[in-house]
C-alpha cells in the first residue's frame, strides 16, 4: 500500500536522518569485514607495493599472489590481494544489516531500519565510498508495530500489512546481520527491556519484537520457561488456538488454573501447544487427563498425526484414546509399530473401513479391538475397490509436479502412483488399505508414492504417503516398516527432495 506524504512524514520522524558512526563501525568490522584488499603495483625498478583499502595506507610488500590473503603490514587487517593492473569491472561487495534504535517520538518504542551496504572497487581504488541505502524500516510500539519498504522499481516507500524479514525475501541472496548490541541500548528504559529478547534469535527478532508489541504475555512464557511455544509462534508453526494471546494474566494465557501454572514452573514440563490442546479437549469431554498425561499422549500422537487424532475424537474420549493407544504401543510387533504415531494412523483406517463395511462402532469391541493390526489386516481382505475413471483423470494432472519428486539410489526408485487401478492393485498386492486413499489422492489431500526395486519395476515393493514434503508413513506387505537398506533410500530420497535448504544467511553480531 503507498503511502502518502503526510503518513510517511509521520512515521519517518521516529527515526534519525542519519547514519550515525556505531552504525558506520558495524559495517566496516562486520559487515564488510572481508571487503578489504590490498592492490598492488611494481615501481619502475621492480619493488611491489601495496595500498590496503582499509589503513589508506602505502608500503613495500613482499612479492604477494594476486588472490592470496594475507596480513596488511600496517594495520595488520586479513585483506585479500588484487593486483592493480587486472580488470575490477565486477569488484564489488555487498552487505546487508538490521540496527536498533529508540524512538525519536515515543519514549517507550523502539524502531529498527533494514540497510543495505555496497562498495564498488571497479573505479579508482583509493577513492572507494561505503553506500548506505535504508530499504526498510520498522517501529514497535506497545499494542502497535508497523513496517514500510521501498518499491524494488523505485524509491517510494509502502505499508507492509505484517512484518517480514527482508533477509527472508529480497536481501536472501545476500550476506545478512543484525547488531545484538544495538538492541540491548535501543531495549534500555522500555517496556521491550523486560521481553526476554535475550532468548531469542530468529530472522533479526524483528517478528519477535512483533510480538511482544502485541502480546505482553511472551514475557510471562518465557520466564515460566516456555520459550518453546514463543519460538513456534515465530517460525510459524500450528498454535491450536491453545493460547489466549491477550490474557492479561498468565492463568488466563494458558487457560489454566493457577496450580497447573505452578506445577510447570515447578516440574519444568515441556509443554507444547499440541499437548496443551490435548489437555484443554480432555476438560471439554470429561476425561480430564492431567498436564503430565496431556504431554505423553502428545509425544505418542506427533508428529504428523494431529488430524487422525482428530478424527477418532468423534468416537471416543482423550482419555480412551490415550489408554488404548499406550496399550497397542506397548504390545506392540516392531514389524508394524516403528513408533506410536502409526497407532494412530492405522486405528483411524480401520475405523473408516469398518464405516465402509457397516460395523458398528459404537460397540466397544469393534471401535477398540484387543489386536488392532489383526483386525485391520481383517477389514481390509473385505473391502473391494473399484477403479474410478475421474480420479484418474485428475490424478493425471497432479503427475505434472510429482513426477519431479522420482528419484532412484542403490538399487531402488520412487515415483508417484499413476492411477486408481495402480493404488487398487498396491493394496491387494501389499494387504494394506492404500487402495482407500485415491479420492484423497487424487483431489490433491495426500501424495502416494510406491518405491520398487530397479530389478523388478513392475512388482509392488513399498507404498509411501506424503504430506507436506514429509513422509507420512512408508509400508511393505501387510503393513511391514521398511528393512534397514529401505529406509536408507527413504532417508537418502528425503535428503534429496524433500528437505528444504536454507537459502538466507543471518548472523547476528
Amino acid at each position: 500500500m503507498k503511502l502518502e506524504k503526510s503518513e510517511l512524514d509521520e512515521i519517518l520522524a521516529h527515526f534519525p536522518e542519519k547514519i550515525n558512526q556505531a552504525m558506520v563501525d558495524y559495517v566496516t568490522d562486520v559487515v564488510l569485514l572481508s571487503s578489504r584488499y590490498i592492490f598492488t603495483k611494481r615501481s619502475g625498478s621492480g619493488q611491489q607495493y601495496g595500498y590496503c583499502t582499509h589503513c589508506k595506507k602505502t608500503f613495500k610488500t613482499p612479492n604477494l599472489k594476486h588472490n592470496e590473503n594475507t596480513s596488511c603490514l600496517e594495520c595488520q587487517s586479513i585483506c585479500t590481494v588484487k593486483a592493480s593492473g587486472r580488470g575490477r569491472k565486477y569488484l564489488q561487495d555487498r552487505g546487508y544489516f538490521v540496527w536498533y534504535e529508540k524512538s525519536l517520538v515515543n519514549s517507550i518504542a523502539i524502531t529498527a531500519r533494514g540497510i543495505e551496504v555496497y562498495r564498488d572497487y571497479s573505479g579508482d581504488y583509493k577513492k572507494v565510498q561505503t553506500d548506505f541505502h535504508v530499504t526498510a524500516i520498522y517501529l514497535f510500539e506497545p499494542g502497535k508495530t508497523l513496517m514500510i519498504d521501498r518499491y524494488y522499481w523505485n524509491s517510494s516507500w509502502r505499508k507492509r500489512k505484517s512484518i517480514i524479514s527482508e533477509s527472508n525475501t529480497s536481501k536472501k541472496n545476500i550476506r545478512c546481520y543484525y547488531s545484538r548490541e544495538s538492541i540491548a541500548e535501543a531495549v534500555k528504559g522500555t517496556l521491550f527491556q523486560y521481553s526476554t529478547w535475550e532468548k531469542f534469535d530468529h530472522n533479526e527478532l524483528l517478528e519477535f519484537f512483533d510480538l511482544a508489541a502485541k502480546y505482553p504475555c511472551i514475557e510471562y512464557l518465557s520466564k515460566l520457561g516456555l520459550t518453546n511455544l514463543i519460538k513456534d509462534k515465530l517460525v510459524g508453526r500450528k498454535t491450536y488456538s491453545a493460547i489466549n494471546w491477550r490474557g492479561k494474566t498468565l492463568d488466563k494465557v494458558l487457560k489454566l488454573p493457577k496450580q497447573e501454572i505452578k506445577a510447570i514452573r515447578d516440574s519444568k514440563i515441556s509443554v507444547s501447544y499440541f499437548s496443551l490442546y490435548l489437555y484443554h479437549q480432555s476438560k471439554k469431554d470429561g476425561s480430564n487427563l492431567d498436564l503430565k498425561e496431556a504431554v505423553h499422549l502428545s509425544h505418542l500422537v506427533e508428529p504428523f498425526r494431529e488430524d487422525d487424532l482428530k478424527v477418532l475424537q468423534n468416537y471416543t474420549t482423550m482419555r480412551k484414546i490415550y489408554s488404548y493407544i499406550k496399550k497397542q504401543y506397548a504390545n506392540k510387533n516392531k514389524k508394524h509399530y516403528y513408533h506410536a504415531p502409526q497407532v494412530i494412523g492405522t486405528w483411524k483406517d480401520y475405523i473408516a473401513d469398518c464405516k465402509k463395511l457397516e460395523m458398528d462402532i459404537t460397540q466397544e469391541s469393534i471401535l477398540f479391538p484387543t489386536y488392532l493390526y489383526k483386525a485391520h489386516q481383517d477389514t481390509i481382505k473385505k473391502i473391494k475397490y473399484k477403479e474410478d475413471q475421474e480420479l484418474n483423470e485428475l490424478i493425471a494432472k497432479r503427475l505434472k509436479v510429482l513426477n519431479s519428486y522420482s528419484f532412484e539410489y542403490k538399487g531402488f526408485f520412487i515415483r508417484p502412483v499413476i492411477s486408481t487401478k495402480e493404488l487398487i492393485d498396491e493394496g491387494n498386492a501389499l494387504s494394506h488399505c492404500v487402495g482407500g486413499y485415491a479420492k484423497q489422492y487424487a483431489k490433491g489431500g495426500t501424495d502416494i508414492f510406491v518405491i520398487r526395486k530397479v530389478s523388478e519395476p513392475d512388482k509392488p515393493f513399498y507404498t509411501v504417503e506424503i504430506r507436506n514434503n514429509v513422509i507420512y508413513q512408508a509400508y511393505g506387505f501387510k503393513n511391514e516398516l521398511p528393512t534397514k537398506d529401505v529406509q536408507a533410500f527413504i532417508d537418502a530420497f528425503t535428503k534429496a527432495k524433500l528437505t528444504k535448504r536454507s537459502k538466507g544467511r543471518k548472523v547476528a553480531v
